[in-house]
């Protein structure tokens, strides 16, 4: 029977990675690809470029949703999080799959009583998307369970189907770090006392520098003069 299991790697750092093993025994079914889907809560994330870059290992990639690098959580507009689609190669679809997806986690915001905050990860599932005819699909039919993934253009219902095989449910749950409430007004002071002690090392450098060029000028006058 076909199963699929995940887990996490590096869970308690602010890079881990969810290494999925599917254990396959139909594979490579006629018209059909077969796409591992990730669903991701808005305080985690996937970078599209990075992802290209591992093709040769995980996959294909599609990502559908926030992957804003830079924002931290109170800042992004997408809160539905996003949804990634691993295509896999038929001729790399072995008996058993092992993959691992780079996640990279949103700064949060302070908390007066925790360190960490818990986010949870719907469990990643897998299946086969098959099309009738010469239709290419790129990514599975799943428009009508997750508002993020649009439907595929020019492509009537049922002429592309999702057989979604047998997976472990358990859902993953990540440690995130946080920042404390009370630190905010020291870190605050301290960015500031930096930055005024930075600007005035640039003034005094600039200074020195002029100041350093103007007795190079006088010296070259008096040389002339001479």
């Amino acid at each position: 029977m076909d199963n699929v299991r995940s887990e996490l790697v590096q869970a308690n750092s602010l890079h881990p990675k969810i290494r999925t093993q599917i254990d396959l025994h139909n594979r490579n079914k006629e018209n059909c690809h077969l796409d591992v889907v990730y669903v991701l809560p808005p305080s985690v994330f996937v970078d599209p470029y990075q992802l290209k870059d591992l093709e040769d290992e995980i996959g294909r990639a599609t990502v559908f949703g926030e992957h804003d690098l830079e924002l931290p959580l109170e800042k992004i507009k997408e809160t539905r999080g996003s949804i990634v689609f691993l295509r896999q190669r038929a001729v790399e679809v072995t008996d058993r799959l092992q993959l691992e997806l780079p996640l990279h986690l949103r700064y949060q915001q302070p908390s007066k009583e925790l360190s960490h905050r818990p986010i949870t990860i719907e469990a990643p599932y897998a299946g086969w998307t098959c099309a009738q005819g010469n239709h290419g699909v790129l990514w599975p039919p799943l428009d009508d369970q997750y508002s993020l993934v649009p439907s595929s253009i020019g492509i009537q219902h049922g002429d592309v189907t999702f057989e979604k095989l047998a997976h472990e449910s358990t859902p993953l749950i990540l440690s995130v770090p946080v920042g404390k409430v009370k630190d905010l007004q020291l870190v605050s002071w301290g960015t500031f006392s930096i930055v005024v002690l930075c600007t005035l090392w640039i003034i005094r450098s600039i200074f020195l520098s002029i100041k350093k060029r103007k007795r190079s000028e006088v010296k070259g006058k008096r040389r002339n003069s001479e």
